[in-house]
């Protein structure tokens, strides 16, 4: 009963978004001169897809392996080498996560994906209609043959200032944080070239992070470059990133983690009318997915029967007990498919547990680097449109094996994301403290009435983030003081 309650829910906030879409005038009406600004008035802005958003390309074949048209470009799970290429490496033994490397790449953001569901076509769309909006385009970039590649075309100017960072989500967070402090440098360049050199000193970025994206500019603004340590120990908090962004905009971003998060690294990625299913041991290879799981001191899952919490979820005894993912004792024929060169089957289970463990540990540090109660500078404003609408899984009852996955309680949120772990509230299980407690200080926050995947798409994001990168007043543009238009005239007598 409570599921039919939630999905009728959830089917009149999608009816009343349906509505507000259909009375919003067109963006470009609002702010389309605003978007034929430079860098002498505006920042360049760059958008971050979330985790799955990014397509993946084997770069020495050029096959796509994740976000094609159609089901047909992703990674055939049934092919072992379609599986090892979409699959992180679980070698060589005893390697840190970031030296197990493959020829796997990032290439762009998934604009949309195309299906049929009952023989009638389906068009998901994903993340073209807020880079259209942010006038994305003419970013030119180099491939490693010296061609010169540009990366998305939906401006109507030749040369723009908005920018996409794809990356690959399969990684953890912090393993991308050098290549993305390099494309803020190349846009910061870019940006400068496009206002014929009358840059504003200092300029900085403007970032667009969708989803677990804001976790990766989050710990960027913290922390910039620093990895995580192989002794556990945390890097240095020195805001090393914030002296590039000046306006951090983190839309749907699972701050205190995702509930789901659990459920696909125990039972898989489901067959959809628009993606391959894959085994939970691809998945389970992903450190990314880790780094998106629920805040132990939250206490999200339970133990069936008995309603334990399960405290110890980031430790490897665990995901023994319960035989989950990379620990199930069943999964060898999957392992011989993705390290064929490895022929015992006691040292393929040594080498996933040791992924595992690996992937564990990193999720600590990761957390309590991020979670480290710290307020940005002053001249970086942060700003968070979570979805409050839709009511999300809370707590589940989790057991050993695939199928014994519950969920017990629903609280609001947008279906993917909890309000309460957007804005990083630490109130979860009290309820005598009236207001929001949270290490991250927020400097506006606007909730959104929609699901996870729509809230880049619906006009209250849209118009007021368009606000934000377009037309809110700045202290340092070249229209800062200038008269207006009242002041410049003669004013008038005044009446009777």
């Amino acid at each position: 009963m409570d599921d039919i309650k939630a999905k009728a829910h959830n089917l009149k906030v999608w009816l009343a978004g349906t509505v507000s879409r259909a009375a919003f005038p067109p963006a470009h009406d609002l702010y389309g001169r605003a978007t034929d600004q430079d860098a002498s008035t505006r920042n360049p802005v760059v958008v971050i897809p979330g985790i799955m958003g990014s397509r993946l390309r084997d770069r020495t074949s050029g096959r796509l392996l994740w976000g094609g048209a159609t089901k047909r470009e992703f990674a055939d799970p049934t092919d072992a080498d379609q599986l090892r290429a979409i699959t992180l490496p679980m070698e060589p033994f005893e390697a840190p996560l970031h030296e197990r490397v493959d020829e796997t790449v990032s290439d762009g953001s998934i604009d949309r994906l195309r299906a049929k569901v009952l023989g009638f076509p389906l068009n998901v769309q994903a993340y073209g209609p807020i880079l259209q909006m942010l006038g994305v385009g003419g970013f030119s970039l180099d491939d490693e043959k010296g061609n010169k590649k540009v990366a998305l075309n939906y401006s109507h100017r030749a040369i723009a200032n908005c920018f996409e960072f794809s990356y690959d989500w399969r990684r953890s967070v912090v393993d991308n944080m050098k290549r993305f402090d390099a494309f803020i440098d190349g846009v910061l360049e870019f940006a400068t070239y496009d206002a014929g050199g009358k840059a504003r000193d200092n300029l900085r970025v403007d970032v667009v992070a969708h989803s677990m994206a804001g976790l990766l500019l989050r710990y960027y603004l913290r922390y910039g470059t620093q990895p995580l340590s192989e002794d556990g120990s945390l890097p240095e908090l020195n805001w090393a990133g914030a002296k590039k962004v000046e306006h951090a905009i983190m839309v749907g971003t699972p701050n205190a983690g995702s509930l789901g998060a659990l459920e696909r690294l125990i039972q898989g990625l489901p067959e959809s009318p628009a993606t391959p299913g894959y085994h939970p041991v691809t998945l389970c290879t992903y450190p990314s997915i880790y780094q998106l799981l629920p805040r132990v001191r939250h206490r999200p899952y339970t133990e069936p029967g008995s309603g334990k919490p399960i405290d110890d979820l980031l430790s490897r005894e665990c995901w023994e007990r319960n035989r989950w993912g990379l620990a199930d004792p069943d999964a060898d024929g999957v392992f011989q498919d993705l390290m064929p060169e490895v022929t015992d089957a006691a040292d393929r289970r040594r080498f996933a547990l040791d992924h595992l463990d690996r992937c564990l540990q990193e999720t600590r540090q990761f957390h309590a680097a991020v979670d480290v109660p710290a307020n940005a500078p002053e001249d970086v404003a942060m700003h968070l449109f979570a979805g409050d609408g839709v009511l999300t899984p809370s707590r589940a009852a989790v057991g050993p094996g695939i199928s014994d996955y519950a969920v017990l309680e629903r609280d609001y949120g947008d279906g993917t994301v909890l309000r309460s772990s957007a804005l990083m509230d630490e109130r979860r299980g009290t309820s005598d403290v009236p207001r929001v407690i949270t290490p991250i200080r927020w400097d506006a926050v606007t909730f959104v009435p929609t699901d996870h995947m729509l809230l880049t798409r619906h006009p209250t994001f849209v118009n007021n983030a368009l606000f934000i990168l377009l037309e809110k007043a700045r202290p340092d543009c070249e229209y800062r003081g200038q008269p207006t238009p009242a002041a410049s005239t003669t004013p008038s007598q005044p009446g009777p």
